[in-house]
Formats: structure tokens, sequence, C-alpha cells
């Protein structure tokens, strides 16, 4: 079997170690992950055996199905056919598997975009799938200048200063039919669909190429200053309206709580949902912290098309 190791920086890591080649090519592959998780990804050739007692993950090929996680260690052991993996549950295992190691150093994933607006603070957007989150910061990036620290998830801790970023996904993946209908400069430098069943709105494509060729440029720390929860529409009132405390409050602890709690994931290869890796000795820590960045960080509901919302975002920050 082969060994790879997934790493936040310095802060966690976790082993993998398979017998089937479709997890070693997808591991190999160096968006395949990374799109979804700020690590990097080391292969470490063959292994005969385990060498860790906690944070890993076993995949064999076997005919029969089984899956069983131990939170308290932070390993998974699965068996499953090859043709019958779905790779995704691996990336939302390993997700959940290093939140649940990093909580307890006191850093947390946020799923959501982040771009830097000038040397030192950030602006976060989340939403719903779809709500426009690389949308907005692919615009901003173009048309301000804003930096990209995260397409997908960022990894925050908080420090003296507020809700400080350690590092986020950077490759940025925006849906083919955005692209064609509101961003068509963009097409000469994604690669051509294959023609399947998908519409042009379920497929996703890597404009990485892209943002290379206009000069964008990247950053892994900062101070947020501002969250913006999302919803663009192609048409309609614009605005953006700040949240009262209680509303911030809430809002706050239940985005650090998501990649933990996992309740959005499910292990389909499998069928069966993928745990929350829960911990309660962090609840009062982790909701400590949501009462800390409520008294340092804005947070807003913000609603409209995608042009009018890149201009007043773009525009509070003097530019």
């Amino acid at each position: 079997m082969e060994k790879f190791i997934i790493s936040v920086g310095d802060l966690s890591s976790i082993s993998i170690y398979t017998d089937i080649e479709k997890v070693s090519k997808k591991l190999s592959e160096t968006n395949q992950i990374k799109k979804t998780i700020p690590v990097t990804i080391k292969k470490c050739g063959n292994a005969n055996t385990i060498e860790e007692q906690n944070n890993y993950i076993l995949i064999l090929n076997n005919d029969k199905k089984y899956v069983e996680i131990n939170k308290d260690l932070n390993i998974a052991n699965i068996l499953v056919k090859p043709e019958e993996l779905f790779f995704p549950d691996i990336t939302y295992l390993t997700i959940g598997m290093l939140a649940n190691d990093l909580q307890s150093k006191g850093y947390y994933f946020i799923q959501s975009s982040v771009v830097k607006y000038d040397d030192e603070h950030s602006v976060m957007i989340v939403g719903d799938p779809g709500s426009g989150k690389t949308t907005m910061a692919f615009s901003l990036m173009k048309e301000y200048g804003f930096k990209l620290i995260a397409n997908d998830n960022v990894l925050v801790s908080l420090t003296d200063n507020g809700l400080e970023t350690y590092r986020g996904t950077k490759p940025m993946q925006m849906r083919y039919g955005v692209i064609k209908d509101t961003f068509p400069e963009i097409l000469p430098y994604v690669n051509e669909l294959e023609d399947d069943k998908k519409s042009n709105w379920d497929k996703k494509v890597f404009i990485d190429n892209y943002l290379h060729m206009i000069g964008s440029q990247y950053a892994d720390n900062s101070i947020i200053t501002d969250i913006f929860n999302i919803t663009v529409n192609a048409n309609g009132i614009t605005y953006i309206k700040e949240r009262e405390d209680i509303d911030k409050l809430l809002f706050l602890h239940e985005q650090l709580t998501k990649q933990i709690r996992s309740n959005r994931y499910a292990l389909v290869s499998l069928d069966t949902p993928l745990p929350s890796f829960e911990n309660e000795k962090f609840l009062q820590e982790r909701y400590d912290m949501a009462r800390k960045i409520q008294d340092k960080t804005n947070v807003y509901d913000a609603r409209g098309t995608a042009k009018v919302l890149t201009k007043r975002i773009g525009n509070k920050y003097g530019y």
C-alpha cells in the first residue's frame, strides 16, 4: 500500500494509507483535494505497516463495504470496492478529521471565500452553495486588486487583533454557465468541457490560468474586518445590512462549527452519514471565541447583483 501525508502547515496532519490505485492517483493530482482543503500533500511511497497510533485513514480494496471511525484517536478504517468509491468522501472525511485535531489547538475551518484588501486586512464572503461566493471574490480581485486568500475553506484562529487567517484554498473553480454569461473573456483560458449530461450550471472549471494571466495576487495571513453573507441575484434590489449583535454571535458560532459537525456530508460510497467530530470540552471555548470575534468583526447580509455588490464592497475600502 502507499502512504500520503495531508498537512495543514505545521499545525496538523493526517496520514492516508491505501492499496487502491484510484485513491493514489487522485491524491497525486494537485487540485483534486487542494481545491477544497488548504493543505500540502506529500507522497511517501510504499508502506508495509501503519506507523501512527492516531490521525490516519486506512482505505483498502475489499469486496465487503465497511467503515469504522474512532473520533478519540482520530482514525478511520475503510473497506470498499474501487469502482464503488466516491473520492469526495475521502476529502470530506479528511476535512472532518483535520478539524477534529485543529479544534484542540484553537484553529477552525470556515467554508468561505476570503480576499485581502490592504497589507493586513481582508473580507470574508460566506453563503450557501451557488450563492455567488466565487463570483464576488473573483470580481473584487479583478476590479479592485484584492488578493486571494481562500476560495473554498480558510483556516482561522482568534488573536488579540481579531479573527486571523492562517491559510486558505487557492485553486479557483467557477461554474461554466457563469463564465459564459458573465465573464466570457475567461473562456479562452479554460479547458474545453466534455460533452456530458451535466448542464453548464452544474459544471465547474478551474480559472487559475486566467488569474495568472491578469496578474492576480495571493496571500495567506490577514485580519478579517468584515464578513458578508451573500446571495447574488441576476437582478433586483441590492442592499448590505449589518446584523444585530445576537444574530452576529449565533452566525459566527455556526460558521466555526460547520466543518466539525459535518452535518452537510455523508460517505456516499459506504451509505453512511459522516459522524460529527464535535467534542464537548471545546464547546465553551468555541462559543467564547465567537463572542470575542463579534466585538471585533462586522457581519453583514448582502443581496443583489454581483456588479453592484462588487462596487459597494470595493468602494468601502477606499479603492
